[in-house]
């Protein structure tokens, strides 16, 4: 008899019935081992080392027996737990506390029967590497907290707890929440004007960017000096000075990993990241979506086929590149797991409820999965720069400039593509397009609007203006977050791992220190303390953004290979100690008063 762990029961009947007999298959249900809730002798630092002390999970002692009662009988014991970090560390933690045997590790990116037995016949040795990168990820995670969360009594009683990610997390709302207390409304106006090339309408709309040889901007701040510009220009003379046409292709978006489908899923479906990493579960473990936990974009040849077939039997033939459409990985370190999200078949023939959260879900992931493999949209896009008093003299002895510069912007979709399937914003996960990234004082809607076709003129013709208004406008404060932009930052920060980005978000609100009110993420008067006391004494380390995003790059190192997982964490541990020390705070007794000497490599 052959023995398989895994992770889930809910795997167990599925994956019983394609394995057949000869094999007996037994949940551990999670992690069966962690460090003690306290810091006393949980990890100790001596002589370049790093020792952490396990203790099993109390509500794991039912499944460590039944594990140990079965692999007694085995006689080969298949460690089938997730395909990534986190679950080649619970393989490991089961064969420590079933004792000395060879085990093997086998991993199911996808709950079909075709996956698992593949997997069953490839069966491999653990990937000590990953084990290593996870210690050191818990370990750091832990000392960081058992150092810094007691010193958090000078904020106030209330404040529970810091940590290396979510600390950086919170203090990214408490900043933005700053910024928004900090900012000063502006009004102003912008001028706009209707206007045509006599005899060919219809008009077209353009608008004022340039005064005086400088950018518009918010220059015009009264009614008054808005309606004699708007008088003054209207006696002027408008030509074109510019028309340029161009086509742009819009490439088709990368299939989804585990930080953009909870960004797609929160904008779209309304969920939240716990929501949408349960569905994704779900559907992982009914067999629907390969393993859902990444950050690659790579597809099996085999997958790559499927969707080619969906698409040459569905679309015309132009919506069907000649060659699979490559994706690259824009985080640097991907390696949580060999895929992208993806439907283990092509066919979108799963019956689920159309309208509940996991046939939501299932028909994204599936839209994403075909237009990822989809030929490129086409625009044409046109501008034209109309000059309004072209031949004005701004100073003695310079060049004639015009006084003012307008400007239009025209799209036309030339070929859909991939947008025949998703939609035009498919690829913005986290915010509507114009509004992505705004800066405080920028009016979003008047950044750049494009309208539809517009008339191909030639430098030189006369227009004729139909209307010129000058419009109020208001500037705002930035945007506050939503959990799904808060993502996104992280993500492009390098902050966190696919599988921590729930967890961060629901942290950071159940300590108290955000918020979220109408979507939106509001730091707490409480969280706003703790911030300020975490970056005034520990400034230079885990609160810092560009520290916490090179100490992940380190953690990846690890995993590859490339790094020792103690020396990282020695490192880290006693500069965090060093800070708490040189501020006075309270002592913790988890480290020496000195690091090693000379930290093993």
């Amino acid at each position: 008899m052959k023995l398989v762990i895994v992770e889930s029961p809910n795997k167990t009947r599925k994956i019983r019935a394609f394995l057949g007999a000869g094999y007996q298959v037994c949940a551990s249900f999670g992690h069966v081992r962690d460090l003690p809730a306290t810091g006393d002798l949980a990890v100790a630092f001596a002589d370049g080392r790093v020792t952490p002390t396990y203790l099993p999970l109390e509500r794991s002692r039912t499944a460590i027996a039944d594990l140990t009662r079965l692999a007694a009988d085995a006689d080969e014991v298949l460690l089938a737990t997730d395909p990534d970090r986190e679950g080649e560390a619970i393989a490991w933690h089961i064969s420590e506390l079933l004792g000395t045997r060879t085990y093997r590790r086998v991993a199911f990116h996808a709950m079909t029967k075709v996956e698992v037995l593949k997997a069953v016949a490839q069966p491999r040795q653990l990937d000590l590497h990953l084990v290593a990168a996870q210690q050191a990820r818990r370990v750091l995670d832990r000392v960081v907290g058992w150092l810094v969360s007691p010193t958090l009594y000078r904020v106030a009683r209330q404040a529970k707890s810091a940590g290396r990610v979510q600390s950086v997390a919170m203090r990214l709302v408490a900043e933005r929440e700053r910024e928004i207390s900090r900012f000063t409304a502006v009004d102003y106006f912008i001028l706009r004007a209707q206007l045509e090339r006599p005899g060919t309408p219809p008009p077209f709309a353009a608008r004022l960017i340039t005064w005086k040889g400088q950018p518009l901007g918010q220059r015009l701040i009264s009614q008054e000096t808005a309606d004699r510009t708007v008088a003054w220009c209207l006696r002027q003379a408008w030509l074109v000075a510019a028309c340029e046409r161009r086509e742009q292709s819009r490439h088709p978006p990368p299939p989804f990993i585990t930080a953009t489908v909870q960004q797609a899923a929160s904008v779209r479906l309304g969920l939240n990241p716990d929501q949408t990493m349960a569905t994704l579960q779900s559907l992982f473990e009914e067999g629907h979506i390969t393993y859902h936990r990444t950050d690659s974009v790579a597809l099996s040849d085999e997958a790559l086929s499927a969707a080619r077939s969906v698409i040459a039997r569905d679309f015309p033939p132009a919506y069907l590149p000649p060659a699979p459409v490559v994706h690259q990985s824009k985080a640097a370190n991907a390696q949580e797991a060999h895929e992208a999200i993806r439907p283990t078949h092509a066919e979108l023939t799963v019956e689920l409820p159309a309208d509940s959260p996991a046939g939501k879900l299932y028909r994204l992931i599936w839209q994403r999965f075909i237009a990822c493999q989809m030929a490129s949209g086409r625009d044409q896009l046109t501008t034209i720069l109309v000059d309004c008093a072209p031949a004005t003299w701004l100073v003695d002895g310079a060049p004639p400039q015009p006084m003012g510069v307008f400007q239009a912007k025209g799209k036309v979709v030339l070929f859909d593509g991939w947008r025949r399937l998703t939609g035009e914003d498919a690829t913005e996960e986290a915010a509507p397009r114009r509004s992505k990234r705004t800066k405080a004082g920028a009016t979003p809607a008047d950044e750049e609007e494009f309208l539809g076709e517009l008339p191909l003129l030639t430098v030189g013709d006369t227009l004729k203006v139909r209307a010129l208004e000058a419009l109020s406008r208001t500037t705002k404060p930035p945007a506050r977050y939503t959990q799904a932009s808060l993502i996104k930052r992280l993500e492009h920060d390098g902050i966190g791992r696919p599988s921590t980005y729930a967890t961060i978000m629901r942290t950071i609100q159940d300590r108290g220190y955000v918020e979220e009110r109408k979507r939106k993420l509001h730091a707490t008067e409480l969280g706003m303390q703790v911030t300020e006391f975490l970056v005034r004494h520990f400034t230079g380390s885990f609160i810092d953004i560009g520290y916490t995003a090179r100490l992940e790059g380190d953690l990846d190192r690890i995993a590859r290979g490339e790094a020792a997982w103690e020396r990282i964490v020695t490192e880290a541990s006693f500069a965090v100690l060093a800070l708490a020390q040189k501020a006075g705070l309270r002592g913790n007794p988890l480290l020496p008063s000195t690091p090693p000497a000379t930290p093993r490599m």
